[in-house]
C-alpha cells in the first residue's frame, strides 16, 4: 500500500518521473531496450495498483487522512472561530435567561430572542449537516433539510419577537405560564 501511495504523489504521476527515466536511458550504463522495458514496467505497476475494482475497506483506509486539507474554496472559511462564538452564545445564556425573567423589558427580551435562536439555528444545522448526508440521501434533500432549519430559525426569531413588540413580551409569558401551572397544583 506505500508503494501504491508512493505511485499517487504529484512527483509520480507527472512528467518529472518520465523525465528522469528517459534522461536515465540515455546514460551509457543503460541501454534504450532497458529503459523502455522499465518505463512499460513502472507504467503497469502503477496501472495494476492504481485500479479502483478494490474492496471499500481499502479504499476508505487510503482517502483516511490524520491532518486537515485544505481546498481552494474553504480557505476562507474557519470554523474554529464559529465555534468560540457558538459557546459564548451558550454561556451568555446563562446568566440572561435568569436576568431577563428577574426584569422583564424589551431590551433583555430581544437579546433573549436573538441568542436562543442562534443557539438553536446552529444546533439544528449541525443536526442537518450531520445527519442529513448526501452520500447517503443524494443531492437534494440535505439542501431541503438546510432550507427549513433557516426556515424555522427565521419563523423562531419572528414569533420571538411579534410576541416582544405586540404582546407582553418573553418574560412576561413565561411568568403567565408559571402562574398557570402553580395555580393547577393548589
Amino acid at each position: 500500500m506505500a508503494f501504491s501511495m508512493f505511485l499517487r504523489t504529484p512527483a509520480c504521476t507527472s512528467r518529472l518521473l518520465s523525465q528522469h527515466m528517459m534522461r536515465l536511458g540515455t546514460q551509457p550504463a543503460l541501454k534504450p531496450i532497458e529503459t523502455h522495458r522499465t518505463i512499460a514496467t513502472i507504467n503497469s505497476l502503477k496501472n495494476t495498483l492504481l485500479k479502483t475494482e478494490t474492496t471499500p475497506i481499502l479504499n476508505s483506509v487510503r482517502s483516511f487522512r490524520t491532518s486537515a486539507v485544505r481546498l481552494a474554496s474553504e480557505k476562507g472559511s474557519d470554523h474554529s472561530k464559529l465555534w468560540v462564538v457558538e459557546r459564548v452564545t451558550s454561556a451568555i445564556l446563562i446568566p440572561l435567561i435568569p436576568l431577563a425573567l428577574l426584569s422583564p423589558n424589551k431590551v433583555l427580551d430581544s437579546l433573549l430572542a436573538i441568542t436562543i435562536t442562534a443557539h438553536s439555528f446552529w444546533g439544528l444545522e449541525a443536526i442537518a449537516v450531520d445527519y442529513v448526508r448526501a452520500s447517503i440521501f443524494g443531492p437534494v434533500i440535505p439542501k431541503i433539510a438546510i432550507g427549513l432549519v433557516y426556515l424555522i430559525s427565521i419563523a423562531t426569531l419572528g414569533g420571538l419577537f411579534y410576541v416582544i413588540t405586540h404582546d407582553i413580551g418573553i418574560a412576561n409569558s413565561i411568568k403567565q405560564f408559571w402562574a398557570i401551572k402553580a395555580g393547577q397544583k393548589e
